[in-house]
C-alpha cells in the first residue's frame, strides 16, 4: 500500500516567506524611485541655472553689465530684453521658491540647493 498525503493549500512558512519576499522588493522598489525622483529634480535645476546663465552672459555681451536685483527682476529684465522665454525657471519641487541670485557689473552667483546631496550648487560668470 502506498500513502498518498494530498497537500491542498500552502503552509504558514510559505505564505511567510513569499509575503517577506514581497515587502523587500517592494522596499527597494520606492527607495529607487525616491532617488530617481530626486536626481531628476537636481538636473532640472542645474540645467535651469545654465538656461538663465547663458541668457546673462548674452545680456552683458550687448549692455556691458549683467543686471541686478532679485532673481524675480533680472529674470524679468532678461524675459523683456528677449534673452529668456517664459515660463521663468522655477524650482521643480518648490515653485513658489526662487533660485538665488546676486551679482550686477561685472559679476553674478546663482545658486541652488539640491535635493539629493543637499549642497549648493553655484554658477558664476565665465
Amino acid at each position: 500500500m502506498i500513502n498518498i498525503k494530498q497537500k491542498l493549500g500552502f503552509t504558514l512558512i510559505e505564505l511567510l516567506v513569499v509575503t517577506t519576499i514581497i515587502i523587500i522588493l517592494s522596499t527597494i522598489g520606492l527607495v529607487s524611485y525616491r532617488t530617481t525622483g530626486k536626481n531628476a529634480r537636481d538636473s532640472k535645476r542645474r540645467a535651469d541655472l545654465e538656461t538663465v546663465r547663458q541668457a546673462l552672459v548674452l545680456y552683458r555681451s550687448d549692455v556691458g553689465t549683467y543686471p541686478s536685483g532679485t532673481y524675480d527682476n533680472i529674470t524679468a529684465t532678461l524675459n523683456g530684453a528677449g534673452y529668456l522665454s517664459l515660463p521663468i525657471p522655477r524650482d521643480p519641487r518648490y515653485p513658489d521658491r526662487v533660485y538665488s541670485y546676486s551679482g550686477g557689473g561685472a559679476t553674478f552667483t546663482l545658486t541652488v540647493t539640491l535635493e539629493n546631496d543637499e549642497s549648493d550648487y553655484l554658477v558664476y560668470n565665465p
